[in-house]
């Protein structure tokens, strides 16, 4: 059986940074930027990238990289009503044609000369309704479905940019 064929609208890291919300301090690295270079992916992340809250966003081997579909980009913009940027659910790579009806845990993809599996769908946090000064986005994304997915790194290589 062949594999899926999809497309990259990017690859995004980021570092942890300190904000503050509702008087707390919060440990973030929701703030991705674009990359256009090749880029080394380990066990872990991309290099470049890290997370803030490592028990439950990433930085371990079943948690690599953060996937979200371009396709459902027009969905929240509509529920938004501004226009997204880059990154705008914190995601490393933005892709198109794979969404969660159609990939499955256990599913590989080569991304570069790296090869990476489905290991989990992504649970989305407070911190992407706070990112977007929504609180009710959080409640969309799970409402709909539109979670994304979370990919671990079978073969470390260098990822596409």
């Amino acid at each position: 059986m062949g594999q899926k064929r999809y497309g990259i609208e990017g690859i995004q890291v980021g570092q942890p940074i300190i904000t503050y919300a509702n008087g707390k301090e919060i440990k973030t690295a929701i703030n991705k930027r674009r990359i256009h270079e090749p880029v080394y992916l380990s066990q872990v992340n991309f290099e470049g990238d890290g997370q803030g809250d490592l028990v439950h966003h990433g930085g371990g081997y079943d948690k690599a990289v953060c996937v979200f579909p371009y396709d459902h980009y027009a969905h929240f913009e509509q529920f938004l009503g501004v226009p997204l940027q880059e990154a705008a659910f914190g995601e490393n790579i933005t892709v198109r044609q794979l969404v969660e009806t159609n990939v499955h845990i256990g599913d590989v993809f080569q991304l570069g000369d790296a090869f990476v599996e489905v290991s989990q769908p992504r649970q989305p946090c407070v911190k992407l309704s706070l990112k977007h000064g929504n609180m009710k986005l959080v409640k969309e994304v799970q409402k709909t479905g539109y979670t994304g997915f979370l990919f671990t790194c079978t073969e470390r290589r260098h990822g596409a940019a």
